[in-house]
């Protein structure tokens, strides 16, 4: 497999750097409903917003190259960590997708299928189309 693309990120105090992007450090705070001040990026912010943007860049790239038309169609990502205990904890995410322009249920669900095999974060995540 041909490597396409690579990037990185740092935390460390308190800030995530990412190479190439703008602006280059977001400031990474621990949520209100986890004992901090909240005002900034979590981390499930930040793989919420990874998990939109891959599938929608997916839907928009299989769904145009099959001449659907994706104008005002969004991707939701809803992501929810739970905890067992101070150790150990799960996330979970549920995307929704809506394809206003794309009328058909069967086509709207092949394509969304085909996403979720595209976009390499969607694996395993819950995915529903309106």
């Amino acid at each position: 497999m041909a490597k396409l693309y690579n990037t990185a990120a740092v935390s460390r105090n308190g800030r995530v750097e990412v190479d190439g992007a703008e602006p280059t450090a977001l400031p990474v705070i621990q949520p209100v409903e986890l004992g901090g001040s909240g005002g900034g990026w979590n981390p499930e912010h930040l793989f919420a917003a990874a998990l939109a943007t891959c599938v929608h860049q997916s839907l928009v790239l299989l769904a145009s190259s099959a001449g659907h038309d994706t104008e005002g169609s969004t991707v939701r990502a809803e992501v929810t960590l739970s905890g067992h205990d101070a150790q150990q904890y799960d996330l979970a995410a549920r995307l929704v997708v809506e394809l206003p322009n794309i009328t058909d249920h069967e086509q709207r669900r092949t394509l969304v299928d085909r996403v979720a095999r595209h976009c390499p974060l969607a694996n395993g995540w819950e995915m529903s189309v309106t």
